[in-house]
């Protein structure tokens, strides 16, 4: 009886060890900081946690999809928030783009992923083809979730998942890109496109950031609304100019939405302008220049013509174009553009030159007629 009792205790013991692991590894990983202010996240994020929550048998593939300043990050840590306690191992590796260009950017990833999945134990890497059997080696027993931030190409998916993807069943795996070809990746079973905020939404997400509170105060609704319709829905627009017009008097409202008619804001501008340095030549930036200037709204056979009479390359170019969320093609075949990314392109072509003449675009009325005005004076001069 005695060996008995003593093999009893001994698995006893093994097992409450084992628990005590589980829940210690569960209290070491945290939560990550998300905006409190976040408007219409639930539904947003309804389909997303119920596919992680869903008892599939293989490893999935979600990607979250939309341009910049759209919400992708923001709502991808939500659902990590919501989610990853109910996995055995976790890893949100933010800013994938910017740490890949770092020398040894796509090993300092794998290593980021192993000391998370593994809670802080040090893996040593010295190649992105080592990193990728130390990845499978680590996770093909653990049921991970795995977030995959602002992922431009696919080597850093390769050098996180691997050709194969040999994933513990049950696995999850959030893919965030403003890239469309992405969506078309190896294994991926689903895609969230996030639209962009109604008007109701922005208002609120403005006067958080505007006011401290959920709507404007009285005497700057008028101006609120302006500066909502001026946003487009854009989360990264709302907050940034609702931040800068914290405390602000009626009259700088005012002045600063008369600027933005001429002047876009500089913070947002250069963080959508992110896409168009990504493209790969000048023939594709010529081109989306030729349209936000010219030809938004525009049929896209009518575009092809057009352009094609110019030494572009246009079909080829609007899919490039169209990779990057700088413009959407309707149902009707038009090409569109979100009026801040048309915003941003005319900011590229304005600070080309202060006299608008010597830019390499004029799409204002007023503009063109004063150089048309003043090349006519100076004919007249020569004559």
């Amino acid at each position: 009886m005695s060996i008995l009792l003593f093999k009893r205790k001994m698995y006893e013991s093994k097992f409450i060890k084992k628990i005590v692991k589980v829940i210690g590894d569960k209290l070491r990983r945290t939560p990550l900081s998300v905006d409190p202010n976040i408007i219409g996240m639930n539904y947003r994020a309804e389909n997303i946690n119920l596919w992680l929550q869903h008892g599939s048998t293989d490893p999935d593939i979600l990607v979250i999809y939309g341009i910049s300043g759209i919400g992708k990050t923001t709502i991808a840590k939500f659902v990590y928030n919501s989610n990853y306690t109910r996995f055995e191992g976790s890893s949100f590796i933010e800013n994938i783009k910017e740490i890949s260009r770092q020398p040894n950017g796509l090993v300092q990833i794998q290593s980021q992923l192993l000391s998370e999945i593994l809670i802080g134990r040090k893996v040593k890497i010295h190649s992105v083809s080592k990193g990728i059997t130390a990845i499978e080696d680590a996770l093909w027993s653990r049921r991970v979730l795995i977030v995959l931030d602002d992922v431009d190409h696919m080597d850093q998916l390769e050098a996180v998942l691997g050709l194969e993807y040999r994933f513990c069943p049950g696995s999850k795996i959030i893919i965030t890109t403003k890239r469309a070809k992405l969506l078309k990746a190896h294994q991926v079973t689903m895609v969230h496109a996030i639209e962009t905020l109604d008007p109701k939404e922005s208002l609120e997400l403005l006067s958080w950031h505007a006011f401290g509170q959920d709507h404007p105060l009285e005497d700057y609704i008028e101006y609120s609304e302006k500066l909502v319709d001026h946003c487009g829905g854009l989360p990264l627009a709302l907050k940034v100019l609702g931040s800068s017009l914290l405390g602000e008097m009626i009259d700088v409202w005012k002045s600063a939405l008369n600027k933005l008619e001429d002047i876009p804001n500089g913070e947002i501008i250069s963080k959508l302008r992110v896409s168009y340095d990504s493209l790969q030549d000048d023939d594709d930036r010529k081109l989306f220049l030729h349209i936000a200037c010219f030809l938004i709204g525009k049929d896209k056979d009518y575009i092809v013509k057009i352009l094609d009479g110019c030494d572009l390359y246009t079909i080829v170019g609007i899919q490039n174009l169209i990779d990057r969320c700088l413009v959407t093609i309707d149902k009707f075949d038009k090409v569109q553009m979100h009026d801040l990314i048309r915003g941003m392109g005319r900011e590229i072509v304005r600070l080309e030159s202060k006299d608008p003449w010597k830019g390499s675009r004029v799409w204002r009325h007023m503009d063109s007629f004063k150089i048309l005005v003043e090349n006519n004076v100076r004919n007249m001069c020569y004559m």
